[in-house]
C-alpha cells in the first residue's frame, strides 16, 4: 500500500533534488531511531539478513562484481552512523568500498551477528559454493540503511548488473531524502502531528499481549523463536475479494482480524498493535534504497462489538489517517504519549504485524533458480510478531515470539486459532465479532492475568538531591530540560527529557566522572537517585576481585564467599577461631554468579596459601559450589565444600518487589549487626530513617551509603536468583543448615547435584543465628582437619 503523498502547509508538494556534493548529513528521523535502537537494545536485534539458493551455473566473479555496484551507486549501502562532534546529534557518513569487507569471509552467515554503526560497513555478504551448480548467497544489512521496501530495488538492481546491463545513476541518494525530510519537519509539521498521536493514543493500554504460559520477566533476554504457517489459498482469496469489495487492501484486512482475535482472547476491548508502514512518500523515492519505514501504534475500539465489516472500515479510514501522521518518529511518538515504561515490555504496543507483499519478484536470470532459504530466527523484539508475505508456494504466516513467555505449543495453538477466527469473519463479515465461535478456550482467557501489568513502586518522598552525584546531576538536568528545580524523586522523561537529551546526558557524565554507561540505563533509572546511584556504583566497583586476609596462619588455607548482603565482617569472629588462614571474598557488583565464580577463582591463585576447602554462607555456599565446579571441571581436583545455611536457588521464584527488597536488606543488616531495625521498612527512605535512629548512621555520615549497601545486595540477590546450579559435582559436600529454619529437604536440594551423599549437620540457631551458634567454630574446624587427613 503507498502513503498519500506529503504536502507542505498550502498544498504545495516539496520535491526531493540531488546533491552530489554530500558526503556528510544529518541522518533521516528513522535512521535516528535504528541508531538509539542499536544503542540500548540487543546488538544485532535490527539486522535484516537473507538467504538465497541459487542453482545454476552462477557466474561468482560476476555476482561478486554486481553486488559491489549496486553498493557502490547507492551511497547509503557505504555509509556509517556517527555522532557529532558537537551536539548536532547523529549523522551519516559515506565511507570509501571496501571489497574485502563487503564479502567477509570469517562471516558465518548469520543474520545476528552485529555491525559496528560508527566504522561499518553496514552491510555484509558471502557465497559459498556446495556444488558446481549449488550456491548459498548470504546477505546481511543493518536496518538503517535497507528495509522491506528496498528489497525489490535491490534484487532487482543486482541481476541487471550480473547480466552486465547498464544502470543509470539514482535521481537522488538517501541522504538527498534525509537533508529534504529535516527541511520539510522543521515547519511546524511534528509538532501537528504531535497533537494528533497524543489524542489517538490517550488513555491507550499500557499492554497488549496475549495469554502467556509465565510470568513477564523483570528484563528480556530477547530470546525467541520463530512458527510459520501456510495460510490456505481459500482464505487468502477470501481476504483479496474482501479487501477489494471494501475498498481496503490485504493487509488492513488482516491487522483488522488480528485486532478483533486479540480483542477475544486478552478479553480487551482497547487493543493496540505496532505495524512498521512505509515512509516512500514521494515518487523519487521509488528506487532508492534505505531506511524510510517507521513503526506506528495501530489503535483499535471494539467495545460496542462491531461485525467484522464495521471494524474493517474503521480499521482502513484509521490506517489512512497513520499515513497521514507518519512522519513523527516512533520514538517522538513515545516521547508524546509517555505511557508507563519499564524495562520489561516494550512502551504503546508488544504486539506487531507486518505485511511484506510478494517476495518472489526478482527479475532473475532464466538460467538460475533462486529461492528464499527458510531461515528461523532465535531473537524477539516483542511478545509477538507477525508477518505475511507471498512466495511461490502461497500466502506465508509467520509469529516470532518471546520463548521466555509462550511455549511452542502454545503459540502453534494461537496461531491456527487466528486463522480460524479470520475465516469465520470472512464467511459472514455483518456478523457481530462477539457471536464468532470462540477463538480460544476459556482456560486460555483466563490465563490472561498472566501478564498484567505489575503495581506501579509506591512513590518516593520528594526530597532535595542529597549526594555530591545527585547535586551534579540536578544541575545538570536543570540546563538541558530548562527547568528552575530537581528533587531526588523526579522522574527524567516526566520533566521532559526523551532519548537525544539523554545521550546528551551520558555524554556529559562520561567527560565528569570517566563513566561510561549504557543508554539503556535511562530506562532502568528514571530517577535522579536511582541515575545517581549507577553512577556511584560504577565509580566504587574495583576492577577485580581481591582476597581480604582475615586469619593468618601456615598450611593450606580455607576461603569464604560473601553473603548476599555483600560484605564479608560476618565471617570476622569465625576466621579467628578456626585456628588456621583465612581470606574472604567481599563482592565487587559483579551481575551473575558465572562471573563471580570465574573472578574469584582469579583471586584464588594470588593466596599466599593453597586452597584447602571454599566455603560461605547462604548465597556465599552457592558460589562457593559453582567455583569448586568449575575447578574440578578445568584441573580434576575437586576440593571440599562447606556450606552454611544454603540453598539450591531456584530460578522460577518471582522477583521481588521494592519493598520486598528493601525489607530484605532491612532485615539482612540488622542481623548482620546484631541489633534489629523494628517493622520492616518499605521505601528506601524509610530504611535510612530507621538506620540513623538505631545509630548506624551518624547524622551527618555519607548520604549514599544506605544506597551503596542496598545497591550491592540487590544486584546479589538478582544474580541467585537468576542461577541454575550445574550438578554431577564429585567432591565432598558439606551442609550445616539452621536447625530452626523450616525445611522441604534436609540437605536444602544439594544431594541431587553432588555424585556422592552430602553430609548434613544441624545446628541450632535459624538462618541469622546458625552464624553466632557457639558450635559453629569447633564443627568448621572438625570439617576441615577431615579435609586435610582425607586429602
Amino acid at each position: 500500500m503507498s502513503a498519500r503523498t506529503a504536502r507542505l502547509p498550502g498544498g504545495r508538494t516539496a520535491g526531493i533534488t540531488h546533491d552530489a556534493s554530500i558526503v556528510e548529513a544529518t541522518v533521516s528521523e528513522q535512521q535516528r531511531a535504528m541508531w538509539f535502537l542499536e544503542r540500548t537494545g540487543r546488538p544485532g536485534t535490527y539486522n535484516i539478513g537473507s538467504t538465497v539458493r541459487i542453482r545454476g551455473e552462477l557466474d561468482v566473479p560476476a555476482m561478486k562484481r554486481a553486488l559491489t555496484q549496486v553498493v557502490e551507486r547507492h551511497r547509503v549501502l557505504r555509509s556509517v552512523l556517527v555522532e557529532g562532534e558537537d551536539e548536532s546529534g547523529v549523522l551519516q557518513r559515506v565511507r570509501p568500498l571496501d571489497e574485502t569487507e563487503l564479502f567477509d569471509e570469517t562471516w558465518d552467515g548469520k543474520a545476528e551477528t552485529p555491525f559496528d554503526l560508527s566504522t561499518g560497513p553496514l552491510v555484509r555478504a558471502r557465497i559459498e559454493r556446495r556444488a558446481p551448480d549449488d550456491h548459498l548467497f548470504f546477505l546481511c544489512f543493518h536496518h538503517a540503511v535497507y528495509d522491506g521496501g528496498s528489497a525489490p530495488v535491490f534484487w532487482r538492481e543486482l541481476w541487471r548488473a550480473y547480466r552486465g546491463e547498464r544502470l543509470d545513476e539514482p535521481a537522488v541518494q538517501y541522504a538527498d531524502y534525509a537533508v529534504w525530510q529535516q527541511g520539510r519537519l522543521a515547519g511546524g509539521v511534528l509538532d501537528r502531528q504531535a497533537r494528533w498521536w497524543a489524542d489517538t493514543l490517550s488513555g491507550c493500554p499500557v499492554l497488549t499481549t496475549l495469554p502467556a504460559d509465565r510470568p513477564r520477566p523483570a528484563r528480556p533476554s530477547n530470546a525467541g523463536r520463530e512458527v510459520r504457517l501456510r495460510m490456505p489459498e481459500a482464505l487468502r482469496r477470501g481476504v483479496d475479494a474482501l479487501a477489494e469489495a471494501e475498498g481496503a487492501s490485504f493487509y488492513m484486512v488482516v491487522l483488522a482480524a488480528l485486532q478483533a482475535f486479540v480483542s477475544r482472547v486478552s478479553r480487551q476491548d482497547d487493543v493496540v498493535i505496532g505495524s512498521p508502514l512505509s515512509g516512500r512518500v514521494r515518487p523519487e523515492l521509488r528506487e532508492v534504497i534505505g531506511c524510510f519505514v517507521n513503526t506506528a501504534a495501530t489503535r483499535a475500539d471494539l467495545s460496542d462489538d462491531p461485525s467484522f465489516r464495521t471494524h474493517l472500515s474503521r480499521t482502513r479510514d484509521h490506517v489512512l489517517d497513520l499515513f497521514d501522521h507518519l512522519e513523527l518518529p516512533f520514538d517522538r511518538v513515545v516521547e508524546t504519549v509517555n505511557p508507563p515504561r519499564s524495562p520489561s515490555w516494550s512502551p504503546l504496543f508488544q504486539m506487531l504485524y507486518v505485511h511484506q507483499g510478494d517476495i518472489t519478484e526478482r527479475d532473475t536470470p532464466p538460467d538460475l533458480r533462486v529461492t528464499e532459504v527458510d531461515e528461523r530466527t532465535d531473537s524477539a523484539k516483542f511478545d509477538w510478531l507477525v508477518t505475511t508475505w507471498q512466495d511461490e508456494d502461497g500466502m506465508v504466516l509467520s509469529v516470532e515470539y518471546a520463548t521466555e513467555l509462550f511455549d511452542d505449543a502454545t503459540v502453534r495453538r494461537l496461531a491456527d486459532e487466528f486463522l480460524g477466527l479470520l475465516a469465520a469473519a470472512l464467511d459472514d463479515p455483518d456478523r457481530a465479532l462477539g457471536d464468532h465461535p470462540s477463538a480460544a478456550p476459556a482456560e486460555a482467557a483466563a490465563g490472561a492475568t498472566a501478564t498484567a501489568v505489575p503495581d506501579a513502586p509506591a512513590p518516593v518522598a520528594a526530597v532535595e538531591p542529597v549526594t555530591p552525584t545527585e547535586q551534579y546531576l540536578a544541575e545538570l538536568w536543570q540546563q538541558l530540560l530548562d527547568v528552575p528545580r530537581v528533587h531526588r524523586d523526579d522522574d527524567f522523561f516526566d520533566l521532559g527529557g526523551h532519548s537525544f537529551l539523554g545521550i546528551r546526558l551520558l555524554n556529559r557524565v562520561r567527560l565528569q566522572y570517566g563513566v561510561d554507561l549504557p543508554t539503556s540505563v535511562l530506562f532502568e533509572t528514571r530517577t535522579l537517585y536511582r541515575l545517581g546511584r549507577a553512577i556511584d556504583r560504577e565509580l566504587t566497583a574495583p576492577a577485580k576481585a581481591e582476597l581480604l586476609p582475615l586469619a593468618e596462619g601456615s598450611g593450606p588455607a580455607f576461603f569464604l564467599v560473601h553473603p548476599v548482603g555483600g560484605g564479608v565482617g560476618c565471617y570476622a569472629g569465625l576466621a579467628r577461631a578456626l585456628g588456621r588462614p583465612v581470606y574472604a571474598l567481599e563482592a565487587v557488583g559483579l551481575d551473575t554468579v558465572e562471573e563471580m565464580a570465574e573472578a574469584y577463582l582469579a583471586a584464588l591463585e594470588t593466596a599466599a596459601q593453597p586452597p584447602l576447602a571454599i566455603g560461605g554462607w547462604s548465597m556465599g555456599g552457592v558460589v562457593a559450589f559453582e567455583m569448586a565446579r568449575r575447578l574440578e571441571a578445568r584441573t580434576g581436583r575437586a576440593l571440599p565444600v562447606l556450606m552454611i545455611d544454603s540453598h539450591v536457588p531456584d530460578p522460577e521464584d518471582e522477583p521481588p518487589t521494592e519493598a520486598d527488597l528493601v525489607s530484605w536488606f532491612a532485615e539482612d543488616w540488622g542481623a548482620a549487626v546484631g541489633t534489629g531495625l523494628g517493622p520492616a521498612p518499605t521505601t528506601r527512605e524509610e530504611l535510612w530513617q530507621r538506620a540513623r535512629d538505631h545509630g548506624l548512621l551518624e547524622p551527618l555520615a555519607d548520604a549514599g551509603l544506605v544506597e551503596r549497601l542496598l545497591d550491592r545486595f540487590e544486584i546479589n540477590l538478582h544474580a541467585i536468583r537468576r542461577f541454575t546450579v550445574t550438578g554431577g559435582y564429585p567432591g565432598r559436600v558439606c551442609l550445616i543448615r539452621a536447625a530452626d529454619e523450616p525445611r522441604d529437604r534436609d540437605d536444602h536440594g544439594w544431594g541431587a547435584l553432588t555424585t556422592r551423599p552430602v553430609r548434613t549437620l544441624a545446628l541450632p540457631g535459624d538462618h541469622y543465628g546458625v552464624m553466632t551458634a557457639p558450635e559453629l567454630a569447633p564443627t568448621l574446624a572438625r570439617l576441615l582437619q577431615e579435609a586435610i587427613d582425607h586429602g
